[in-house]
This record gives C-alpha cells, structure tokens and sequence, in this order.
C-alpha cells in the first residue's frame, strides 16, 4: 500500500525563515539592491537551500508579496450578506491593526510595490487583490440596499482602513516621534483599533452616532 507523504515540517519552517529574512533584507535594500547571499545569512541557511525554495530574487520577492496578501484575506476572510456589518467591520480594523503591529516589515514592502504601480507584482497576485475586494464590496453594497449601511463608496471604506491601518507602519518612525516613544506597545496598537473601530462604525451604521462607546 503506498503511504501519502506529508509535507515537510523542516521545510516549511526553512521557509517561513527565508521570508522571514528576505522581509528585512527587501525592506532595507529594495528588490534591486537585494542580495541573495544575505538572505541565506539572515535566515542561517546555506544559500543553495535557498534558490531550493525560491529560484530567483523576484520569485522569492513575490512569495513575500503573497504572504501578505494571503494574511491580509485572513482579516476579513469570511464575509456573507447575512453577517452583522458592525461586528464584521470591526473584526476587519482589529485584525489588521494586529497584522501591522505584527508584520511592520511586510506592510512597509507592500506599500513601497503600491507606490511604484506594482513594477514587480505578478498579474495573478494582481488579479487576486482586485477580486477579493471586490468581493467584499458587492456584500457592503448589498448591506447598503438592506439599509444595514449607510450610502457610502464599499470601495473607498475598504481603503479608508487599508490606509489607516497601514501608515501605522509606514510612518512608524514618524508616530514615534509624536509619541516621544522609542517604539510602539501594544497598547498604542490596541488604541487605534478602538479608536478607527468607532470612526467606523459611528460613519456607516446607521444610529451608531445616538449610541455610547460600549
């Protein structure tokens, strides 16, 4: 009888370190200035394993690209017309806000693709993006015909909390500096969850203005 094979654990963790490293070697040195040989050092792997995994710098550069992406879809994954828009909503901005806090270093390269009009982006990761959002702007639309949302463009709320969530880690050092902090906690995190969490509620739920903050 012929056993299936399960993936490798080893390799997996190979490359989660990989990404891991290649994430701050391509935050620091862009795709073009990007080395290889210090990805492998990073991720105290011999560079052969490396190019095992991932045959080029772009593809390897894209498989960062994807991951975020792919954690991305995680934060607002499951999303139906029969979902309650206000706890929907909310659990998107919290988990991004924790994305960020978590994957500064990523959100910074996705950004830096995005500045750029995406030179490097495959058209399948393109064609994903804009199909998951539009995805979930046809449920807000519908939410909006249900009178459970207010008449607002689904597209630019979804930007709106890209946006915002984002310049959290594009400007960290920026935020710092107002802050007078050295680095961000937690609780800073936690804050702007709460506070984008009720913008976003008080400006598309219709009668979230007459109500407390819970």
């Amino acid at each position: 009888m012929r056993r299936h094979r399960k993936p490798s654990s080893l390799g997996e963790e190979r490359k989660r370190a990989i990404l891991k490293a290649a994430q701050q070697e391509f935050e620091v040195h862009g795709l073009e200035g990007a080395r290889m040989q210090r990805v492998a050092d990073k991720a105290g792997i011999p560079k052969p394993n490396v190019h095992y995994y991932f045959h080029s710098k772009l593809e390897l550069y894209n498989a960062v690209l994807e991951d975020v992406v792919s954690l991305w879809d995680q934060a607002f994954e499951t999303l139906n017309p029969e979902d309650d828009p206000a706890e929907v909503l909310e659990r998107f901005v919290r988990k991004k806000v924790e994305f960020t806090r978590l994957y500064p270093q990523a959100t910074r390269i996705f950004t830096s693709e995005i500045l750029r009009s995406y030179p490097h982006m495959t058209r399948t990761l393109n064609t994903r993006m804009s199909r998951w959002t539009r995805e979930r702007a046809q449920v807000i639309e519908h939410w909006i015909r249900q009178g459970k949302v207010l008449p607002i463009d689904p597209y630019h709320l979804i930007f709106m909390i890209w946006a915002t969530t984002q310049h959290y880690a594009s400007a960290e050092a920026q935020i710092r500096s107002v802050y007078g902090k050295r680095r961000l906690s937690r609780a800073d995190y936690e804050r702007l969850a709460d506070t984008l969490s009720l913008m976003v509620r008080r400006v598309c739920i219709p009668g979230s203005c007459a109500q407390g903050h819970d």
